[in-house]
């Protein structure tokens, strides 16, 4: 099958192939990598990399899927299938508009405010898993509605930690 892995704003096609013994090849331009895995629970998998062992966190919008491996937060979207909905006039997919974790969490940290202005890529939230700290990003430039959690909440993937309202910066000069 084929993917387009997203990774700080770089898009890189993907092939994932079955193998032997339910492994997985997966190459991309630059490289090539075996790879199997193991479901620990829906959104947590145990894979092995080229020999090197790790934890996958996994959540999934309905148009992508987040994966997170040691730190690192990729998107998947299935090329097949936005191939499929494009050609039958369907709306493609679009990046994920919700702030919530990748994995079980714990917030340790809110750095933004309601009605604060934010950026795509300003830090929001920071969420706890594993000993690893997650900076939750803004999706979009938007102003922050509301705030859902504070500091020391559990939350899991698919909970919605800040409310943003898309549309143009308000400037209090102008009338």
């Amino acid at each position: 099958m084929k993917y387009n892995l997203t990774l700080l704003e770089k898009t890189t096609p993907l092939t994932v192939s079955p193998t032997a013994n339910g492994a997985w090849e997966m190459e991309s331009p630059e490289k090539r990598l075996a790879v199997t895995g193991r479901r620990i629970d829906d959104t947590h998998l145990f894979l092995t990399i080229d020999g090197v062992g790790c934890n996958a966190f996994i959540s999934d919008d309905g148009n992508a899927k987040q994966i997170m491996i040691d730190g690192v937060l990729y998107q998947v979207i299935d090329a097949d299938a936005q191939a499929r909905s494009t050609v039958s006039g369907a709306a493609s997919p679009t990046l994920p508009r919700d702030v919530t974790p990748p994995m079980p969490a714990v917030v340790v940290k809110i750095m933004v405010a309601v009605g604060q202005q934010v950026k795509t890529g300003d830090g929001l939230v920071v969420v706890s898993a594993m000993k690893m700290e997650t900076t939750l990003t803004a999706p979009f430039d938007a102003r922050v509605a509301r705030i859902n959690v504070a500091v020391d909440d559990k939350v899991a993937p698919g909970d919605i930690l800040v409310d943003l309202e898309a549309g143009e910066e308000e400037h209090p000069l102008e009338a």
